[in-house]
Formats: C-alpha cells, sequence, structure tokens
C-alpha cells in the first residue's frame, strides 16, 4: 500500500471541530476507553490536539505525539489560551517510524485516523508494545474501506483484519474489533500482557 498523502490528510482535517465531532463521536471513544485517573496516554498523531485536549481533563499526563513540528506548536499555543488544566499535555515531536516513548511510560496509546501513516508498521507497533506498561491498552480507531464522505481513498486505508493480524505479530494480546459504534469507522482494543 503506497504511503497516504499529506493532502488527504489534511483534507480530513481542515472540517470544522463541529463536522468532525458528529462523524467521531469523541465522547463515545473517551467513555470506551474509560477511567483515566492517575494514569499516562500517548496519542499518536495528535495533529491539532483534537484528543488530546479531550484526554487531558481526566489523565494524569497526556503526551501528544506528532511528526510536524507546527503542530505541535499549534498545540503548545492552545494550552497557553485554554490555561491550567492543560498543562498536563507534553507535546512531543517523533520521528515517522518509532513511537518515541520511554520503556513502560504510558498506560494507554491512542491511535486515531493515523495508522496508514506509519511506516514500517511491524517495527513501529512492536517498539509501541514496549513503551505500554504492562496490562496498558491500545485503541486503534480509522477509517473504514468504502465511499464515505470523510477520511482518505480506499487505497490508503487498510482493512481492520489486516490491522488485527499486524498488531498480534507485534506481541498485543485481547484483541477485539468494533466497526458498529463509528458510522465511518472501526474501533480496535488490544493490551498488554
Amino acid at each position: 500500500m503506497p504511503d497516504a498523502p499529506v493532502e488527504s490528510f489534511q483534507a480530513e482535517n481542515d472540517s470544522s471541530e463541529g463536522d468532525r465531532t458528529d462523524w467521531q463521536n469523541p465522547d463515545l471513544i473517551i467513555n470506551l476507553i474509560g477511567d483515566l485517573q492517575g494514569k499516562t496516554v500517548a496519542d499518536i498523531g495528535a495533529g491539532s490536539g483534537y484528543f488530546s485536549f479531550k484526554l487531558a481533563r481526566t489523565a494524569d499526563k497526556v503526551i501528544a505525539l506528532d511528526i510536524d513540528p507546527n503542530a505541535l506548536d499549534y498545540i503548545n499555543d492552545q494550552k497557553a489560551i485554554v490555561g491550567d488544566w492543560s498543562k498536563n499535555i507534553e507535546a512531543r515531536l517523533t520521528p515517522p517510524d518509532v513511537p518515541n516513548l520511554l520503556n513502560e511510560e504510558v498506560d494507554l496509546a491512542l491511535v486515531v485516523n493515523t495508522f496508514n501513516y506509519i511506516p514500517e508498521k511491524a517495527s513501529y507497533f512492536s517498539r509501541l508494545l514496549e513503551g505500554l506498561k504492562p496490562g496498558g491498552k491500545l485503541l486503534i480507531i480509522d477509517f473504514k474501506k468504502g465511499n464515505i464522505p470523510v477520511g482518505p481513498a480506499d487505497a490508503y486505508k487498510t482493512e481492520a483484519k489486516e490491522i488485527r493480524t499486524l498488531i498480534r505479530k507485534a506481541g498485543f494480546r485481547n484483541i477485539k474489533e468494533d466497526d458498529k459504534s463509528l458510522k465511518y469507522q472501526f474501533i480496535l482494543s488490544a493490551e498488554k500482557k
């Protein structure tokens, strides 16, 4: 599969936040994640911090990881605007091929609309597993294939079945798929044993 072009990512993220809230249903995802008190979360491919700021309300720490320094500057600018409650967000630059997490640094890794932008996925998710604490969770949310009004073209999407196989080989266990809760996306959850 070819790397997803930046233009498709930009088109998906250029819609107003209200539009994204309608189809992304962040409240459902936050509820699915559960209690984050005392926990550290990695928001992989954080972009403008759409989920980072939502997670920061209850998590002990949110590590907003992105390959784009401009996106991380934007997150830091927004932190200054929204105030003290967002000081637990750390904007961290990362190369595209490694998660840039310390060993057992996080309790949860959230990967939303980012899977197809990660090169060398097998090695990336093996390293991501090392960054999770024992019992840590992985949540991948990405676009279903088909004629849908958001997300990249089908050539730049991966079926949930393929992702399940890849993360199982990387060492994740208790992998579950939900393709009903979100209209345009599937949700995969997995754990580090």
